[in-house]
């Protein structure tokens, strides 16, 4: 004999929606509350809430796993410093980990230096190449005046 379970989910009356509702807004920004009380139906307004509460949930989720991310790698960096510190040269493996994290630092900031470096380049070039043509139109201005004197004194 098979036995089936099946979970009934509990319908939630208008009442409970509504205090549902009451706690979920919040955590919302002002634009979704406005938005929530434009909804005239309880029902896709508690929807739309829900949905905005799975779109919250969701942003933490990712702040959490890139939280995760930085602490893996801080609990790496500090267990080499540590090896490092106390002349533990016999666990290898840390103090490797500790080298491929700090030369993937060391890269990204070499990059990110040369890049600046090339952007103010390009600015510098521009505002010489501005500079370059406000001096060459004066030159012209001066040169018109000092033509159209030698002029008048020949």
């Amino acid at each position: 004999m098979i036995f089936c379970f099946i979970k009934m989910s509990k319908r939630i009356s208008t009442d409970e929606k509504l205090v549902a509702l009451g706690t979920m807004s919040k955590s919302f920004t002002k634009e979704q509350v406005e938005h929530l009380e434009r909804i005239a139906n309880v029902d896709a307004r508690y929807k739309c809430a829900q949905r905005y509460m799975r779109e919250l949930n969701e942003g933490k989720k990712g702040e959490r796993v890139k939280a995760l991310e930085y602490y893996k790698k801080y609990a790496k960096i500090l267990e080499g410093l540590e090896c490092i510190d106390n002349k533990l040269w016999t666990d290898e493996m840390k103090i490797k980990t500790f080298s491929d994290l700090l030369e993937g630092y060391c890269e990204k900031c070499v990059k990110l230096v040369e890049d600046s470096n090339r952007k103010h380049l390009e600015r510098l070039k521009l505002q010489r190449d501005e500079r370059r043509k406000e001096y060459e139109a004066e030159q012209a201005k001066y040169d018109k005046e000092i033509a159209a004197l030698e002029d008048k004194l020949r």
